[in-house]
């Protein structure tokens, strides 16, 4: 579901953005521009420690396994988002966060059976500029051997830009 809203949340954002700027007359050529294409050379050549998607700052920090309410095996992954933007932002409405096992997408899950550890809710909570917070997202796992890749990037960007990071699963 919240794909979907997402997805078409984006897909109006570039209509109204082409529609304003037929009206205007005006190319894009503002330093935004400029920044996509520094993005996309940054996401050529892989730096270490270069957390930065556009506006935002995201490291993806730590995993750990769970199950959910029905004892399915779960693995939560914990990221640290900053805002650098100039207006107010959510974690879900501005990053896109894939996991996946040997190369297939997990799905997320809502219920954890440690629900108190838990919280989904920061991945909607809008921040500030400038503003930090720890975000979890919970994925149902295929199984609870093969390595976890979270990949992470803008939601709605005209570049390649991704943080990757992959987690061993089994010991």
């Amino acid at each position: 579901m919240k794909r979907v809203f997402t997805v078409g949340l984006a897909v109006l954002m570039v209509l109204t953005f082409g529609l304003f700027a037929m009206a205007s007359g005006e190319e894009d050529t503002t330093s935004e521009a400029g920044n996509g294409n520094q993005s996309a050379g940054q996401a050529q050549k892989p730096q270490e420690n270069n957390n930065r998607l556009g506006d935002y700052e995201v490291e993806i920090k730590s995993a750990r396994l769970t199950k959910d309410f029905e004892g399915k095996d779960v693995v939560v992954i914990t990221y640290a988002f900053t805002n650098h933007g100039k207006d107010n932002a959510s974690f879900s409405f501005a990053l896109n966060d894939e996991v996946f096992q040997n190369g297939v997408g997990l799905n997320e899950s809502l219920f954890l059976k440690d629900g108190d550890e838990y919280s989904a809710d920061n991945q909607t909570k809008e921040i500030k500029t400038g503003a930090s917070l720890e975000v979890d997202v919970a994925y149902e796992l295929n199984d609870t051997t093969t390595d976890v890749e979270v990949e992470v990037s803008e939601l709605i960007s005209f570049d390649d830009a991704k943080i990757t990071k992959t987690f061993k699963i089994a010991e």
